[in-house]
């Protein structure tokens, strides 16, 4: 951004994006003019101790199973669960492939990291324009509410029926206008 002249910018998020531009929100508040979430990952913050312990133990053994020398069957189910009817033969081979290329350690490394992401906590707030889209296949009950909270000025929320995790693959002219209206409002 320094080197391009630009002094605040429109982030968009996809998946393990999500977290790491709310990171740079955080870090950046004022960088950031407005926020674009992608079927992005957004933690929700545990109710008490006993509600953190178990999204722990929820999340560990797939953490570990990452780590061991027999990832890989993991990898290629997570992946086939991120495809939908709309997913081309395709896209899924390209996808597939870009994502089995990665080194363990890379890969490992990157879902720990969006993992760790803190929840965001009571009262936390950025009042910046933001819009999400999101595959209604990944159902995330109460998400809408909650990315509400953080983000008062939410000024739209498409859950997309029919598509997968690739959704701007898969519907790339209907992603396209989607957020071209989005940032002509900005």
């Amino acid at each position: 951004m320094r080197e391009a002249g630009v002094t605040s910018a429109t982030l968009v998020g996809h998946s393990m994006g999500g977290p790491v531009a709310i990171t740079f929100l955080r870090l950046f508040p004022a960088k950031t003019k407005s926020l674009v979430l992608v079927d992005a990952y957004v933690p929700e913050a545990p109710k008490d101790d006993a509600e953190r312990d178990r999204q722990k133990a929820q999340i560990e053994p797939f953490l570990r199973s990452l780590g061991e020398p027999n990832y890989k069957p993991t990898v290629q189910k997570m992946i086939e669960g991120m495809f939908s009817a709309k997913t081309t033969p395709a896209q899924r081979e390209e996808i597939r492939g870009k994502m089995m290329a990665t080194p363990q350690h890379v890969l490992t490394s990157a879902m720990q990291g969006m993992f760790a992401l803190e929840a965001p906590k009571p009262g936390e707030t950025y009042s910046l324009p933001v819009m999400a889209i999101m595959s209604a296949g990944n159902a995330r009950p109460g998400f809408e509410e909650r990315l509400r909270k953080v983000f008062p000025h939410l000024s739209k929320y498409e859950a997309w029926e029919g598509s997968g995790h690739f959704l701007m693959v898969e519907s790339p002219d209907r992603f396209n206008r989607a957020l071209e209206d989005f940032l002509v409002t900005r």
